[in-house]
């Protein structure tokens, strides 16, 4: 959700001419990094063919799993006025079935909420204010998603990863992404990533093993005063999870208070842009 980065990294040229195969044992040279323009005009789309690559693998698995659970720990500034910066925590688990079923909670410094989407209405519920909201939404994840961001004016950074089509929803608007090279993301080694975008710079870690999923993301608002950071880290993929409809239904506490939906915008990270 919400409105990521797309960076553009300038395509890597490759020098080929009549010199030999490194010698036995020692790793051919990486290839030279891309150019980097000093100044992106508006339209301009400067991505590594590598990086492009592995956003549209990663794309592509995400699509092909039917259901799938996951457990992420959240890290951002808050920087309030006349307050000095602080840096806030919570722990997000979102369980999914393609192509109508979404359910989550996130707990921690600033979150005690939960919601459900069984294809037919979307509520959500915060347990420290025990009130909650919903209404009837569209028949598919992705318009649950967009109905929500048109009722809270909020994009969750982790949304992005739910859409049936991660690729354009994350590259929509880069201008410049480049390839980093194996760094270890959640625990295992992971293609580093980094893209810019208008007013974010983002950075994203794919698993570098036999899944290409997404293990860590990092949001720099760029334009936002203090320039504020976003990160979360996927520290558990669940792709066998059983998730009967009960999980999806969402039954109101007893003594719950009922409040228009924009009373529960979520709090947290400023939303980046929305695509």
């Amino acid at each position: 959700m919400m409105r990521y980065l797309i960076a553009l990294g300038m395509l890597s040229i490759t020098i080929s001419g009549c010199r030999g195969s490194a010698p036995e044992g020692q790793a051919a040279p990486e290839p030279p990094p891309p150019l980097i323009e000093p100044e992106l005009a508006p339209e301009s789309r400067l991505v590594d063919p590598r990086a492009d690559e592995l956003m549209r693998r990663m794309s592509e698995r995400l699509a092909r799993i039917a259901a799938f659970a996951l457990e992420a720990e959240e890290v951002y500034d808050e920087v309030p006025e006349q307050s000095p910066r602080q840096q806030l925590t919570n722990l997000r688990r979102v369980a999914m079935r393609r192509p109508d079923r979404l359910v989550g909670d996130a707990t921690g410094d600033a979150l005690n909420r939960s919601f459900w989407y069984d294809g037919k209405a979307f509520a959500a519920l915060d347990q420290e204010q025990h009130i909650w909201a919903g209404g009837a939404v569209p028949p598919t994840v992705d318009q649950a998603l967009d109905w929500v961001f048109e009722k809270t004016g909020t994009v969750v950074p982790l949304a992005d990863f739910l859409y049936a089509d991660s690729y354009a929803r994350l590259m929509g608007e880069v201008q410049r992404g480049v390839y980093l090279g194996i760094h270890e993301a959640a625990g295992v080694p992971c293609h580093h990533l980094s893209f810019e975008q208008a007013t974010i710079d983002w950075q994203l870690w794919i698993d570098a093993g036999t899944d290409p999923l997404p293990r860590k993301l990092v949001i720099t608002y760029k334009t936002e005063d203090e320039v504020p950071q976003y990160s979360v880290t996927i520290r558990k993929w669940n792709l066998r999870a059983k998730l009967p409809d009960e999980l999806f239904r969402f039954t109101p506490p007893d003594g719950a208070t009922r409040v228009e939906i924009t009373a529960l915008a979520p709090s947290g990270p400023p939303a980046g842009e929305r695509r």
